[in-house]
């Protein structure tokens, strides 16, 4: 049985999926997930990625959908009877989930850690009750599970294999793309949830209006459109704005490949722009009162992913109040205008990819889930 439920776990899954199918051909795989699970053969009895949502306002007003998954996924438990659970990502149903997994004696694996170490902290004892082993993507989760006694494997990262242009360089992106070198393009990234789309996008593209006035004429702006969200969402946003930016729809990451800069909402998405050594301002803007909460749990000096994987402020990072329009734009043009400060940033993410592991992360971690798996099952 598989778990996940945003669109980054989705994806994650479905790679997963493919890899423990390709190893073992006879094994049956159900559980939670989106389009690209379904697609790789899970059985998905419930689409989290529908309610995806961040913040504690958003899970309230969601509570019921919650309610009705978490009851039918511990049902499957009781029904299916699996051999082995595997829990990606999705910290907050995941580790209520894994409580029932532990009282029916199943055995399970978590791949990709909850952010322990940004937050939560209390929570490693916790998992250390519950969990057969931990796969986690960065060097400095192994050494935390392993100071705690939780088994643990580092795997790797698996965007070092999969983000990647479908071209040989830069050019044949902008070509692709129908853009010209040497003009300065932007990325849009409001993120992979309604509610982050709909309170960035707006203010993304007012950001947008004052960068046209300081850019050379020949500026262009790339909003790239993640597929789990429809049309109808950006469509009343954009019929608002007088910028009309190029839409990507397709995510091969040629698009992202293509700007010189990229305004990117906090999450998977800033390491996948670090991977692709994209100069970047990271935005982060919530509700007020899931803010207000954050400020008092969370424990670390960042929150983009990619500085949190550098161990350092690489790209500015603009979060609530300070993500403005106007504070947007100022740190954007200044980051444009100082062409070593770009490459500097570059550099720092050169580097921080070689700490992320080589490739083959998924099919290590199929392997490391098949040891999982009781022996009636043929492991």
């Amino acid at each position: 049985m598989l778990v996940a439920g945003e669109h980054s776990g989705d994806g994650h899954g479905a790679a997963l999926a493919r890899a423990l199918r390709a190893a073992r051909p006879d094994l049956k795989l159900f559980g939670l997930g989106g389009a690209g699970m379904r697609e790789a053969g899970v059985e998905i009895l419930f689409d989290p990625t529908r309610i995806a949502v961040v913040g504690l306002t958003e899970v309230l007003k969601h509570w019921p959908d919650f309610k009705r998954m978490f009851n039918l996924a511990v049902a499957a438990l009781d029904e299916r009877k699996p051999d082995l659970v595997v829990l990606i990502d999705y910290p907050g149903f995941n580790l209520r989930f894994a409580e029932q997994v532990k009282r029916r004696g199943i055995p399970l694996v978590y791949f990709i850690s909850p952010q322990i170490w940004a937050w939560g902290g209390g929570r490693i004892r916790k998992i250390k009750q519950l969990v057969n082993r931990m796969l986690v993507l960065f060097p400095f989760e192994e050494a935390l599970y392993k100071k705690a006694g939780v088994p643990v494997t580092f795997i790797g990262h698996p965007f070092i294999e999969s983000v990647k242009p479908t071209g040989a360089n830069r050019l044949e992106a902008l070509e692709k793309m129908g853009l010209a070198d040497g003009m300065p393009v932007i990325g849009l990234l409001p993120g992979s949830r309604e509610k982050e789309v709909t309170r960035l996008l707006p203010t993304m593209l007012a950001a947008c209006e004052r960068l046209e006035q300081a850019l050379p004429s020949t500026a262009r702006f790339l909003l790239i459109k993640v597929p789990n969200l429809p049309w109808e969402l950006y469509r009343p946003i954009l019929a608002a704005s007088p910028i009309q930016p190029k839409v990507v729809e397709r995510w091969d990451y040629d698009g992202l490949y293509a700007c010189d800069l990229v305004l990117v909402a906090s999450g998977s998405a800033t390491l996948e722009c670090a991977l692709l050594e994209r100069p970047m301002v990271i935005l982060y803007k919530t509700s007020w009162p899931t803010y207000l909460l954050s400020r008092l749990l969370i424990r670390i000096p960042v929150i983009g992913l990619a500085n949190i994987a550098a161990g350092r402020k690489i790209a500015p990072e603009l979060i609530q109040r300070d993500a403005s329009a106007e504070k947007i734009a100022e740190t954007a043009l200044a980051l444009w205008q100082e062409k070593p400060r770009r490459e500097k940033m570059q550099e720092a993410f050169k580097e921080m990819r070689r700490n992320l592991g080589g490739p083959g992360a998924i099919r290590r971690a199929a392997q490391e889930i098949l040891r999982e798996l009781p022996a009636k099952s043929g492991s």
